[in-house]
């Protein structure tokens, strides 16, 4: 009877392992076939998450998934292991939105949410790449292009080229400012910047042209190290960033 009695407790045991707890959140509406394909669209190698990426998401329609990796999960998930859990979420939440730790590795948290809203769309996944967005911050004095030319020009590079951060280490954002421009340039995923400062420059010098002084965004497709990342490339004004403060820019 001892014996029956452990045997019960260890199938509980690995049966509360395994179980998802999810959370629903009230007052949201889905369509589960967008929710399905924004699932579909993340990057697997061999079948297995990348631990490079620690924080990505992709959309489709009004959906929006999350995956949030921040430890580079060991062993990584699988894609079967992270395609079943979402659908758990889509189960238990219907027609709504909610989000779960991972069964198998609880440091990996899932979420599905509405789309974030249309002004900030340059950062949504579906955005194209190479399309510049201007002014998108408020409140910012307009910056020189010369001084932006200086920032950018100013951050340090590896042999190869590669932007680094001021303590020569490969980082997800690095930013310099020069004067008048703050200059930007980060990944969507938290994994480090890869992309080599000439083959980015085109870009750049573009996104500066567009923009003719104001605040200005774009997204590059390679440059992440990440599987599920892409590059943004963003020139702000040097005045500092933030809410209800007439001395300073409202920053996105």
């Amino acid at each position: 009877m001892f014996a029956h009695g452990i045997r019960f407790l260890t199938v509980i045991g690995l049966l509360a392992r395994h179980s998802l707890a999810i959370d629903c959140y009230p007052g949201t509406t889905v369509r589960r076939e967008e929710c399905e394909n924004a699932i579909s669209q993340i990057v697997y190698r061999d079948g297995v998450l990348g631990k490079a990426s620690k924080s990505f998401g992709y959309v489709n329609g009004d959906c929006s998934i999350i995956v949030q990796n921040p430890k580079g999960a060991d062993p990584a998930p699988t894609k079967k292991q992270i395609e079943r859990a979402f659908a758990q979420i889509l189960d238990k939440c219907q027609p709504g939105t909610g989000g779960s730790k991972l069964p198998s590795n609880e440091t990996v948290l899932l979420n599905i949410g509405n789309r974030g809203l249309k002004q900030f769309n340059i950062y949504d996944s579906d955005f194209p790449f190479l399309k510049e967005t201007c002014g998108l911050n408020s409140n910012a004095p307009e910056t020189k292009k010369e001084d932006c030319v200086k920032a950018y020009e100013s951050i340090s590079i590896s042999i190869e080229g590669e932007f680094l951060d001021d303590n020569k280490l490969m980082s997800p954002k690095i930013t310099k400012t020069f004067k008048s421009c703050t200059v930007s340039i980060s990944t969507s995923d938290e994994s480090d910047v890869i992309a080599n400062r000439q083959v980015v420059r085109p870009t750049f010098d573009k996104l500066l042209d567009r923009c003719n002084g104001k605040s200005g965004v774009v997204s590059l497709k390679e440059g992440a190290a990440g599987d599920n990342g892409r590059v943004i490339l963003k020139t702000r004004s040097s005045v500092l960033c933030g809410n209800n403060d007439p001395q300073k820019q409202v920053c996105h």
